[in-house]
């Protein structure tokens, strides 16, 4: 009996041993391609820190680990949904969430969708040489769902273009 506790005891030992081995070198393997998994707080520490950073930046923490079409989608989703209420009881709250909803939406293209790139044009005689702008357009896709929701929203937008400038003769009505 005492050679089979040495002998199973043994296995045991080994197979630990070659356990241990192997999960070494996986790890080893993983820190040298990069695929190091993150802690749990290390994972939620970073979602906060990109909650913080959307909320500081104007947008609704919901975008937080979303790409960039679909983060648009749901912005544009939430300034239709804003319109459709608009649309049915025009109150003060309403035409606020609405102007928020497509703030942040027109916002979120322009930052994530277009860069501009100077170029400065050679100086012809006696003056001064001309910097042109350029804006390009990274993201078709993009683009067109911000074009499909300005035509889409028109008589909503143009409703609240006339709301400010009613503000705007009241706040000059009462500065006289």
């Amino acid at each position: 009996m005492d050679g089979v506790d040495s002998v199973s005891s043994g296995l045991y030992f080994n197979a630990t041993q070659l356990a241990a081995a192997e999960n070494a070198r996986k790890t080893n393997k993983k820190e040298k391609s990069g695929e190091v998994k993150k802690s749990a707080f290390a994972t939620a520490f970073e979602k906060s820190r990109m909650e913080h950073q959307l909320q500081m930046e104007g947008f609704p923490v919901e975008i937080a680990g979303m790409g960039v079409e679909e983060a648009a989608r749901y912005l544009k989703d939430a300034a239709d949904i804003a319109a459709d209420k608009l649309k049915e009881c025009q109150m003060p709250d309403n035409f606020a969430d609405y102007r928020k909803k497509v703030s942040q939406f027109m916002r979120y293209v322009v930052k994530n969708n277009f860069t501009i790139e100077q170029h400065a044009r050679p100086a012809k005689k006696g003056r001064k040489g001309k910097v042109q702008t350029q804006v390009v357009v990274i993201n078709q896709k993009l683009d067109e769902l911000a074009r499909w929701l300005l035509t889409g929203h028109s008589e909503t937008l143009l409703m609240l273009k006339k709301i400010d400038e009613i503000n705007g003769l009241l706040v000059d009505l009462m500065a006289t």
